[in-house]
């Protein structure tokens, strides 16, 4: 197959937009972005922007009572037809179940952590997802789990801080054995009390994910996380819907948007993330959840260039997925094409018109062609 090129387009290129640009190359032979050719396929992309496939960097693709190849891959499609092409699942996945999901076409690439740490009596414990290996009660339990984490090929190690939950101590392990491994550490922290434990960790952790929806984070609380260097994934849109379900005692969404202000006012690095679930409780739908975390992002003070970047190249960056995230030569060609200009209308991204896969366009609905020349 001949290279494509993607003409008269505006481009952001995972960091900004550059207004001497309006076409990129890709070839579907090597899946990368390459410099320009004339034997290039030509498709016009007028009135459109081209920007690296998104992430949604929390996800759930297994149903919380079995693990579903078939709804797992439902799920994956109604991703990718929304421009996400990266996904990180946080929950209880398989090895056998991640690697289908990895040589489905029409699913994101997905990062896992294969199993989350808690511990006896936590309320992840009493999670039907959980399993006896989720069990982190002790120093060597929490060896034992980093080391099967690793040979079950994780990305990323999970730990879930909450009062019950794991001690200090054993969330201090969790991570001085993730840093042994070179993994980076995500935490899930949705309490004041939690998130505390999280910051204080040593060494520190590398992602906190959920803000606190008990009491809002200090400005103090918040500068110690940006000098720390620790990434925050707020997921607000999850943090919203639990606060309107009215399943889920002394909580605030006012608690939650108050902690994303003072983390971006200090200047924490903040990632799109939707923790998009299955859950009868607080079910949040795959794919279109990313539209509202944005608008929730936007509300709390990000610019639309902000959270594009934080929605790209960012989340490659900081999580150290260094082949993708950037529309630039020898990154791979994960590509998602949206009518409009996202970087004055963030509202633009429910726009789409196609997406790119490694340089294979990924056809999830049946307008979503435009014309080649």
């Amino acid at each position: 197959m001949s290279p494509t090129t993607i003409t008269n387009v505006l481009i952001f290129d995972g960091e900004k937009t550059n207004a001497n640009q309006s076409s990129i190359t890709f070839d579907s032979s090597t899946g990368l972005v390459v410099p320009s050719t004339d034997a290039a396929t030509l498709i016009d992309g007028t009135s459109c922007t081209l920007l690296p496939g998104l992430w949604d960097t929390h996800v759930h693709l297994s149903n919380p009572t079995a693990h579903s190849v078939p709804s797992s891959l439902a799920l994956c499609k109604t991703m990718i037809a929304c421009g996400i092409t990266t996904a990180l699942d946080c929950g209880n996945l398989p090895r056998a179940h991640h690697q289908i999901l990895q040589k489905a076409p029409i699913a994101p690439d997905i990062l896992h952590v294969n199993n989350f740490a808690t511990s006896t009596g936590s309320t992840h414990s009493k999670f039907e997802m959980a399993d006896p290996s989720s069990i982190v009660d002790t120093i060597s339990s929490a060896i034992a789990f980093v080391d099967e984490r690793v040979k079950q090929g994780a990305d990323f190690i999970k730990i879930v801080a909450d009062v019950p939950g794991p001690s200090q101590d054993v969330v201090n392990q969790l991570s001085r054995s993730a840093h042994g491994y070179g993994k980076k550490t995500i935490v899930h922290a949705s309490r004041h009390a939690a998130f505390l434990m999280a910051l204080q960790a040593e060494p520190p952790v590398s992602v906190i994910t959920h803000v606190p929806l008990d009491e809002p984070l200090t400005n103090e609380q918040a500068r110690v996380m940006r000098e720390k260097g620790i990434v925050s994934v707020p997921t607000l849109v999850m943090m919203e819907t639990l606060a309107k379900s009215g399943r889920v005692p002394g909580v605030s969404f006012e608690a939650a948007m108050q902690s994303a202000k003072a983390l971006y006012s200090a200047g924490v690095h903040m990632l799109v993330g939707t923790d998009s679930n299955q859950s009868a409780v607080a079910g949040v739908r795959h794919g279109e959840a990313v539209w509202r975390e944005m608008e929730l992002l936007q509300e709390v003070g990000l610019s639309p260039v902000e959270i594009l970047r934080a929605a790209t190249g960012l989340s490659a960056e900081l999580l150290g997925v260094n082949d993708k995230g950037f529309l630039k030569a020898g990154k791979r060609a994960d590509l998602v094409l949206v009518r409009g200009d996202p970087t004055t209308d963030i509202g633009a991204l429910k726009e789409v018109v196609s997406v790119w896969k490694a340089g294979f366009r990924v056809d999830c609905k049946e307008d979503a062609v435009i014309g080649e020349e």
